[in-house]
């Protein structure tokens, strides 16, 4: 009897691990895009559903999804940058339209370096199946008067 209750905790177990992995998956990161740009600028780009995070050398940037291009371009944008991603022949390319530029910076897909030095391939550009992180909730303000059940007094309870 106790063989079989051991049994059947170690399948439990195994069910509980593997659904806990399963859940993990679905909720992978998107994929880092690292890009070269005229000028020796770098950037990466991670892709979600509802935004863009881009970081480069000179900061980050938070974009909302566009509607996508006539060509099926991913494009998002905030109120200085427009960011088109998967142009050309392979959608190795991504176009920049900043409004204070009259210029497009075009920037070519490259494959990230890994820490053992060799390249990642490089995957279709598509974004990541989940809308991207939000930020946390802003602080409690501490001045803010709290509610609590403490009665002072005699009176009648406030309705």
């Amino acid at each position: 009897m106790r063989a079989v209750h051991t049994a059947q905790s170690a399948i439990f177990l195994i069910a509980i691990v593997s659904h806990l992995l399963a859940g993990c998956a679905t909720w992978q990161d998107a994929p880092r895009l690292a890009y070269q740009c005229p000028h020796d600028l770098r950037f990466e780009a991670r892709l979600y559903q509802d935004m863009a995070l881009l970081e480069g050398q000179r900061g980050h940037a938070v974009l909302q999804r566009a509607p996508d291009g006539p060509a099926g371009e991913l494009r998002y944008r905030d109120a200085t940058l427009l960011a088109e991603f998967g142009l050309g022949a392979g959608q190795r390319l991504t176009a920049l339209h900043y409004t204070g530029i009259p210029e497009t910076v075009r920037c070519e897909r490259v494959p990230l370096a890994a820490g053992d030095g060799t390249a990642s391939p490089l995957a279709p550009v598509r974004p990541a199946p989940r809308d991207g992180p939000k930020p946390a909730p802003p602080p409690p303000d501490p001045d803010a008067p709290v509610q609590t059940n403490i009665r002072l007094g005699d009176g009648p309870w406030p309705d």
